[in-house]
């Protein structure tokens, strides 16, 4: 009887306050979080997966040595994963990093990457933020592509040492300078000859990933991947 109210008062509630699609705004039918079937089905995924050689990749070629860069989508203004990334970094809304991951997983599994990592390990943030987001972006999509790929997602190896301000509005040449030397390893052992998949929500120019990946690669992994979330053309 007790179950019955509720699901009866969560009905009504939805009929006066919808929950809506961040793609479309229409009202997301039941069983739906977030994201309707519809823009789900159209997302502007990248097919990266299924490519070696890409506009992603060219952006490391040359400068770290990347065994895949695997792209979600694309990134497009004003699109639906603007409004998923804002949702995600300043709506308190961590889940949909999780589901985002998730979806990927599926992808990558169907892309034969079923045991290409032994470690997920997401771009840190510095403590200062992390306490007042209270969870890391990043970490929330890696949580969905561990729990599908069975990899261990490990937060405590790779950690950021220097506050900086927001990267949005910097020159690619501003974003690289800004970003040197920020990020170091911890407990290098727990790396040795390991296949690591680094992961991030978005990527632009690719200097934050960049900086990520010079200290990983000195302590001796096998090879280093990228995930993200979206990238910028």
């Amino acid at each position: 009887m007790e179950m019955n109210l509720r699901n009866y008062f969560t009905d009504f509630l939805s009929l006066i306050y919808p929950n809506l699609c961040l793609g479309c705004d229409d009202p997301l039918p039941k069983g739906s979080k977030y994201i309707c079937p519809k823009c789900h089905y159209n997302l502007p995924k990248t097919n990266t997966y299924k490519l070696q050689d890409h506009i992603f990749k060219d952006k490391f070629d040359g400068v770290v040595p990347i065994a895949h860069v695997l792209v979600y989508t694309y990134f497009i203004k004003n699109g639906i994963m603007q409004h998923v990334l804002h949702d995600l970094k300043y709506n308190d809304n961590r889940e949909i990093g999780v589901m985002m991951g998730r979806w990927f997983g599926h992808d990558l599994l169907l892309g034969g990457y079923s045991d290409s990592f032994d470690m997920i390990i997401p771009v840190p943030l510095h403590t200062e933020r992390l306490k007042k987001r209270g969870y890391n972006q990043a970490a929330a999509f890696g949580s969905g592509l561990s729990e599908v790929l069975k990899v261990e997602q490990r937060e405590d190896l790779l950690i950021r040492n220097k506050h900086i301000e927001s990267q949005t509005r910097k020159s690619k040449v501003r974003r690289i300078q800004n970003v040197e030397g920020i990020f170091q390893v911890e407990g290098s052992k727990d790396l040795s000859d390991k296949s690591v998949l680094l992961v991030d929500d978005v990527l632009t120019t690719g200097s934050t990933l960049i900086a990520c990946a010079e200290p990983l690669l000195r302590v001796g992994i096998k090879n280093l991947s990228i995930a993200v979330m979206a990238g910028v053309k």
